[in-house]
């Protein structure tokens, strides 16, 4: 199998793989698994092509929800970030087999991913109660998010990372 090709099957996967598990853990408020596929992506692809699955992971997970579609401001937000996060497995790659870096990893990329997306709610529906709304309740949620990324970005990366990348060089 070409290189190509292998890239390809490689990412039509691991977008499988990324939507199922934002739909299996889809009632768990902020806990996700979708950013860690999106980096594991970058982190076996490289930079386009995990940019290319990250950004076809949040937009499919969220185009298709069993919660509904996001205002569009939003849906695009999260796209843009979870290419995002693709690029920055790649670019972080060698170093996500440690649980430090990949805990800060982890904070960061969510950390991002809240404030943008928090501020793209709120410009959907951009009133002073919903500021207040995304401001108070924001903190909470991505206190969280930012949390359970860490911790499973700390414990599946030294794991899963090595497993993914054995005899590809």
């Amino acid at each position: 199998m070409t290189e190509s090709y292998r890239k390809i099957a490689y990412s039509a996967v691991l977008v499988g793989v990324g939507v199922a598990l934002g739909y299996a853990l889809a009632l768990v408020p902020n806990v996700e698994l979708v950013s860690f596929v999106c980096v594991v992506s970058g982190a076996l692809l490289g930079k386009l092509w995990g940019g290319i699955d990250g950004a076809l992971i949040f937009g499919l997970y969220s185009l298709l929800s069993p919660f509904g579609m996001p205002p569009v401001p939003l849906f695009i937000t999260q796209i843009i970030c979870g290419a995002v996060m693709g690029i920055s497995g790649a670019v972080v790659r060698k170093k996500l087999t440690s649980p430090l870096y990949a805990t800060l990893t982890g904070v960061l990329l969510t950390l991002f991913y809240d404030i943008a997306t928090n501020a793209a709610g709120y410009f959907s529906f951009p009133t002073a109660q919903t500021f207040f709304v995304y401001l108070l309740g924001g903190i909470t949620f991505a206190a969280v998010h930012i949390i359970s990324n860490g911790v499973l970005f700390a414990v599946l990366f030294p794991v899963v990372l090595p497993r993914l990348t054995r005899g590809r060089g």
